[in-house]
């Protein structure tokens, strides 16, 4: 279960003050140097140009490096959270797997060869944590393997219900925050206002004089904005501190894996796999029947259920020979009728 209490106290890169301190230095240069920088010659202010352009992205690259990355990663509490867990490495997805692994392991659902369903078991909901109870009532009466795969609004009804984990892996920095967004914005956005400002600057100047040669000068300043949105981008969900932690958590639990299909393994260690290493690790064990249900596999360019038949890749139709579907009498699902469709006349 989650801790009661997490410190809120987080080593984030301070803001950009330096960066401000910047802007601010070279506008009063400029404001000081305005005579100097609009009658400067045309080679001469490229090179000025290029030094600014460049000094603004090495320090923007400086800036939005990752605060978390020379922090050490955490110790694996001894009683991990598999919900969690599964949160911070596939989000809501994640958790409706393990809520899905957890509910057949209690009696309250079921696997059959294409399908989940409730049980007859009658057992009493109100245990059901609300996680639990969401998926429950998601399944319903029965889900099919197709509808399985497309979990958008199961994963929409379990967001709710995941912003406690949310917020604590950004208290313990694994994920990152909003302010870190934002933090990258304000950089790029100062970092924009020093290459346009100069550089639009030196274009309304050139354009009153009659000047039109501007083509390098634009080339460089959009070749400029370009970079810096590179450097600046959205940042990964994950930050530098949550990668090594959950490479540490698959380090750590690597046995699990093995031990799971040659041995008897708790309800617990079933769960952590899936939260830790996905619904393919159950492959070969005695839950093989959940990966088989809940991962697609290709077929024909389109994704389907690993549990439902498909056409091989050797069937053929051609002149007036008769078409053939490998893996059974009939095509499955996936394939759309694409066998027996080529049947001369």
């Amino acid at each position: 279960m989650l801790d009661e209490t997490i410190s809120s106290s987080q080593t984030r890169s301070p803001i950009p003050k330096l960066f401000i301190s910047v802007l601010a230095i070279l506008v009063v240069v400029a404001i000081a140097n305005i005579k100097l920088i609009a009658n400067m010659r045309g080679p001469e202010f490229l090179l000025l140009y290029g030094a600014v352009i460049t000094i603004t992205l090495l320090i923007s690259a400086w800036l939005i490096q990752d605060p978390t990355k020379n922090l050490p990663v955490p110790l694996i509490p001894s009683e991990p959270d598999p919900y969690k867990i599964a949160y911070l490495r596939s989000e809501e997805r994640g958790v409706a797997n393990v809520a899905v692994m957890d509910l057949i392991q209690h009696g309250y659902l079921q696997a059959e060869e294409q399908s989940i369903s409730k049980t007859a078991n009658n057992l009493d909901v109100s245990q059901l944590t609300a996680i639990q109870h969401e998926v429950f009532d998601w399944v319903g009466a029965w889900r099919t393997a197709t509808e399985m795969l497309l979990v958008g609004s199961l994963t929409q009804s379990l967001q709710p219900h995941c912003t406690v984990y949310q917020q604590h892996l950004q208290n313990e920095q694994l994920l990152n925050s909003d302010d870190e967004k934002a933090r990258r914005r304000l950089i790029a956005f100062i970092g924009m206002l020093i290459i346009v400002g100069l550089g639009g600057f030196k274009l309304v100047v050139a354009l009153v004089k009659g000047r039109y040669n501007i083509g390098l000068l634009i080339l460089m300043c959009f070749g400029a904005l370009y970079l810096l949105w590179i450097i600046c981008k959205t940042p990964p969900r994950l930050s530098s501190l949550g990668k090594q932690y959950l490479k540490q958590l698959e380090e750590t639990f690597a046995q699990l894996k093995q031990k799971v299909k040659n041995e008897f393994s708790s309800e617990i260690e079933c769960r952590l796999i899936v939260a830790i290493f996905g619904v393919s690790a159950l492959t070969g064990t005695p839950y093989d029947y959940y990966p088989n249900l809940v991962l697609p596999v290709i077929i024909n360019n389109r994704w389907v259920s690993s549990s439902s038949g498909g056409c091989s890749s050797g069937s053929s139709c051609s002149g007036g020979s008769s078409s053939s579907c490998g893996g059974g009498s009939s095509c499955g699902g996936g394939c759309g009728g694409g066998c027996g469709g080529c049947g001369g006349g």
